[in-house]
């Protein structure tokens, strides 16, 4: 045995070692890792922040380049186009949070206050089915009781809750000291971004072998270039579709289009079966209120999908992901199953990574 199958042998033999610790000792492992990254927590939600932002300030800055700020130094226009980008972030998200927050509690009100005589109908529906169909009656009647019952119970505990002050408020002045140490993150990462590059290419290829150091160059354009078209891609279709889901409620005058509108844009983010979910959820609650409208948005909802998915998505966000339908589901299910809702969110595109470099190093290895 030749020195080059030794240490051949070698490696496979401590790579299978590892590969068996990972697999036995998977949940403690996994827990370890959890709480050395909730350490990074504001730095990574920095990181994710400059990352979202980080194509609209490109955009800025280009826009600034070639207009007002031709002949001054990067540096000034970098510095004002982050700054327009914050303020628009902003911006936007206060005309969001006060136009629908309002107009959410006062749904949730009206639905609260009606949910007795929705109840009833519903029932009255469902009533005629079992007998028209033969079988024992399903009395749902009962809801109508527990939910006020709740909420008279939720009203009688708020001497409850006050006590708690102090730690809720300790909370969310922890929650808004922690955002702002991750927008400052967000701010260092965005002004200092080819800075940090230089530095981390140059410490990398100084202390890995430029064979390894070319490899992962090669996985983190990849990983960059599918996590942009990813998370691109999935806000525009959840804007866009909760929007015509709210446009076309008003037109039809479907009742709670607003509500409805930002639970199907929101559950949109969930990647393949999100917007499933919300018109689920959505069809339940006019289900309760008029069958027949609920059949008739179920049937909207169905054709806005597919005006979204196949002709404004594809021009908005362009090529897709590539990511064939089977992978996806696999991803979805794993994704889900190991980190819950953040593995359902990033499980699709850590396959679309590994199938992307499966897929070249086959090319790569036929040729």
């Amino acid at each position: 045995m030749d020195d080059k199958m030794k240490k051949n042998l070698f490696w496979g033999i401590t790579y299978l070692g590892l590969l068996a610790l990972l697999i036995i000792y998977f949940t403690p492992i996994m827990q370890g890792v959890g709480k050395v990254l909730i350490l990074f927590k504001t730095f990574f939600i920095g990181l994710s922040i400059a990352f979202i932002l980080n194509k609209p300030c490109m955009n800025i800055e280009k826009l600034l380049n070639k207009g007002i700020f031709k002949n001054r130094k990067s540096s000034f226009s970098r510095g004002i186009a982050i700054t327009i980008t914050y303020i628009l972030f902003i911006l936007i998200a206060t005309m969001l949070i006060s136009f629908v927050i309002p107009q959410l509690i006062i749904s949730v009100q009206v639905l609260l206050n009606n949910i007795g005589v929705y109840t009833d109908n519903l029932q009255m529906y469902i009533t005629e089915i079992t007998d028209f169909l033969g079988v024992d009656k399903v009395k749902i009647s009962t809801i109508a009781t527990i939910i006020p019952q709740y909420v008279n119970e939720l009203g009688s505990s708020i001497t409850v809750m006050l006590s708690q002050v102090i730690s809720i408020t300790t909370s969310i002045l922890s929650f808004v000291s922690n955002l702002l140490i991750s927008i400052v993150f967000s701010i260092y990462f965005l002004s200092g971004k080819e800075s940090l590059l230089r530095q981390s290419e140059k410490f990398f290829s100084t202390y890995l072998p430029e064979k390894i150091f070319r490899k992962a160059s090669y996985v983190y354009y990849i990983v960059i270039d599918t996590f942009n078209k990813y998370v691109i891609g999935q806000l525009i279709e959840a804007v866009i579709i909760g929007a015509l889901c709210t446009v076309g409620m008003l037109i039809f005058r479907f009742e709670y289009p607003l509500l409805i509108g930002v639970l199907i844009g929101i559950t949109a983010l969930v990647p393949v079966v999100g917007a499933y979910i919300g018109g689920f959820i959505s069809f339940i609650l006019l289900l309760m209120i008029n069958p027949t409208m609920a059949f008739w948005f179920i049937l909207f909802l169905i054709v806005v999908q597919q005006f979204e998915g196949n002709i404004i998505y594809p021009r908005v966000v362009g090529s897709s992901l590539g990511l064939p339908s089977i992978w996806i589901l696999l991803s979805i299910t794993i994704g889900g199953g190991l980190a819950g809702p953040i593995g359902i969110l990033l499980g699709i595109p850590i396959a679309t990574v590994v199938y992307i470099l499966l897929k070249n190093d086959i090319k790569n290895r036929a040729c």
